[in-house]
């Protein structure tokens, strides 16, 4: 692949916003985070999301080793918690931001746009990846619609367009 290809597919992807999520989980005791945009929900039957997490993550062997973890979908009041969850902060720090709660032993934002609690069904290498495919056990949200998208390098909020008729 010619560098050319690589920074016309990187600049091609700043302009598909995500939704900004956190994932995490606890192993032995120890909570582990990252922030990630690559999540999508994968079918009703079963209930299932799937995320995309470089294998060079702290979060990928022991969310592996213990099957289970939370997508924490963050909203637009949440941006220091995505920036902490990004690799800038050590990890034994990042939960220190939030409000973070406990719940079948994984460790949840409580007060996020929406948590999504997942257990592994499957998990399979692409490339630098590991692709996760979660069976989705129990769902929270918030009332309120208003998710941290991120986008073109930078966070954004997302508003409701008012179509027009087409007459």
């Amino acid at each position: 692949m010619r560098d050319q290809d690589e920074e016309d597919f990187r600049q091609s992807m700043r302009r598909l916003a995500a939704t900004v999520c956190v994932i995490s989980c606890q192993h032995q005791g120890v909570r582990y985070g990252m922030t990630v945009t690559s999540v999508t929900s994968l079918c009703f039957s079963p209930l299932s999301i799937l995320a995309c997490i470089n294998r060079k993550a702290s979060i990928i062997a022991p969310l592996r080793r213990e099957g289970h973890y939370c997508i924490n979908v963050l909203k637009t009041s949440q941006a220091d918690i995505s920036r902490r969850f990004s690799g800038t902060v050590p990890a034994d720090e990042r939960f220190l931001t939030g409000d973070w709660a406990l719940r079948d032993g994984m460790p949840y934002l409580s007060d996020a746009q929406a948590n999504l609690f997942c257990e592994i069904d499957r998990a399979f290498g692409y490339a630098t990846h590991d692709i996760v495919i979660g069976r989705v056990t129990a769902s929270l949200f918030a009332a309120e619609v208003a998710p941290l998208i991120y986008r073109d390098g930078d966070y954004a909020a997302s508003a409701p367009i008012a179509l027009q008729d087409a007459a």
